[in-house]
């Protein structure tokens, strides 16, 4: 069995939930999506953010119900293979699996430009092989250990937030580039917000049993973790409003190290930039778990190879956590954090669009408020993919034309 960070043993109650889904979530979304969301809709950002809430909330309450159906890794795959059919279990399947390898690139990115800008590939690089080697060897972040690290991001966050409002902010500077300022670009808006609310399938969809709560448990820490993200990404995104006005936040590629400089506190960039890349490391390893979740219910229906699921000797998968690695390496190399953000929401945005088709289904003989929630979600899901980048759809076609091809090419069967 992995070793457990913790303090008292098997999570059992609600409020353990909290630092396991809100933990995965308050991350890089938070520390840059403000900004391309402020590029896309300007001032109509925060009904951008209220879009994003409710296609996460409606995309949790459909992997909690798949969850409780299939148990074991990749329940939504797996309910989207029982219900729709295989192709389309491929397809989600294989972009939920892209979309965790870029988004772990993005918070390795994020990580390696608070450390070090400098020379930030390097340091993500870096820090996701020992994520890697630390999944690897079974170490995983629960109980005391992940209330004390979810408590350190907040603390960053506050830290900026305050320093941010205590200070008057300077007069906007010229940027030669109109502001977004219509009410079309929300959608956009949400695409890139949803990437924050990555992270509930730790709470609503574990893959370990250790991890699994009571439905009302798990209910209850998933609306109080969906809360709580949507007010700390309302509250980070006012404070830098205030401080570098929409223009300027929405040409910032780093706007929490920049809104340190524009305040005129670039003291303590140092102290957040550390403090932030030590909070991202849990979330790092979060987007792991989730990608090999995926990964090995894949290896369970022969669509990967079965070589992949070899396990170490602390019983992790190490081959399918090397692949994920390396290849989060090569994108964090290569793509920068927000192009790499785009590309990881409408992968995930086309993954929950089959993964609420699924639940539709499987909830369609009661549940009714939760089956309409599906639908919701599913239209949103595809609403929201539909609204981003030109370079991240086309990405994300690449990868559900490609994927669907070689998981049945491995496994030489077509349905």
């Amino acid at each position: 069995m992995p070793q457990e960070v913790e303090s008292s043993g098997r999570l059992a109650s609600g409020s353990g939930g909290i630092p396991l889904a809100l933990g995965g979530m308050l991350g890089a979304g938070v520390f840059v999506a403000p900004a391309p969301a402020a590029a896309a809709a300007g001032p109509w950002l925060p009904l951008g953010l209220l879009v994003a809430f409710l296609a996460a909330a409606c995309a949790a309450s459909a992997t909690a119900h798949q969850s409780e159906a299939y148990w074991g890794p990749g329940a939504a795959y797996a309910c989207v293979r029982a219900w729709v059919g295989v192709l389309p279990a491929r397809i989600g399947a294989s972009a939920h699996l892209a979309g965790q390898v870029a988004g772990m690139a993005v918070i390795a990115r994020v990580l390696g430009d608070f450390f070090l800008p400098t020379a930030a590939p390097q340091v993500a690089a870096v820090a996701l092989l020992l994520v890697v080697l630390a999944a690897t060897v079974g170490l995983r972040i629960r109980g005391g250990a992940a209330w004390i690290w979810l408590a350190l991001t907040v603390a960053v966050l506050g830290l900026v937030v305050v320093t941010c409002f205590a200070i008057d902010p300077v007069p906007p500077i010229p940027t030669g580039r109109p502001l977004a300022d219509s009410a079309v670009g929300i959608t956009g808006a949400a695409g890139v917000l949803f990437f924050a609310f990555i992270g509930f399938e730790r709470l609503t969809a574990p893959a370990v049993e250790q991890d699994r709560f009571a439905w009302s448990a798990m209910k209850r820490g998933t609306v109080v973790s969906l809360v709580a993200l949507a007010v700390a990404l309302s509250v980070v995104t006012a404070a830098l409003v205030y401080q570098l006005g929409w223009s300027r936040l929405a040409l910032s590629p780093t706007p929490i190290r920049e809104v340190l400089t524009a305040a005129a506190a670039a003291n303590l960039a140092p102290l957040v930039g550390v403090g932030a890349a030590v909070a991202l490391l849990p979330v790092l390893l979060g987007a792991l778990e989730s990608f090999r979740s995926t990964a090995l219910a894949l290896v369970r229906d022969r669509d990967l190879p079965r070589l992949m699921g070899r396990t170490s000797s602390a019983g992790t998968p190490y081959l399918l956590d090397v692949a994920a690695g390396v290849a989060a390496v090569a994108v964090a190399v290569l793509v920068e954090p927000v192009p790499a953000m785009a590309f990881a929401a409408c992968c995930l945005l086309v993954h929950y669009a089959f993964t609420n088709a699924g639940a539709r289904l499987l909830l369609s003989e009661g549940h009714i408020w939760p089956m309409r929630a599906a639908c919701l979600g599913m239209g949103l899901s595809v609403l929201l993919a539909m609204s981003m980048p030109i370079s991240a759809m086309l990405a994300t076609l690449v990868v559900v034309v490609v994927g669907p091809l070689a998981t049945g090419g491995v496994s030489r069967r077509w349905r």
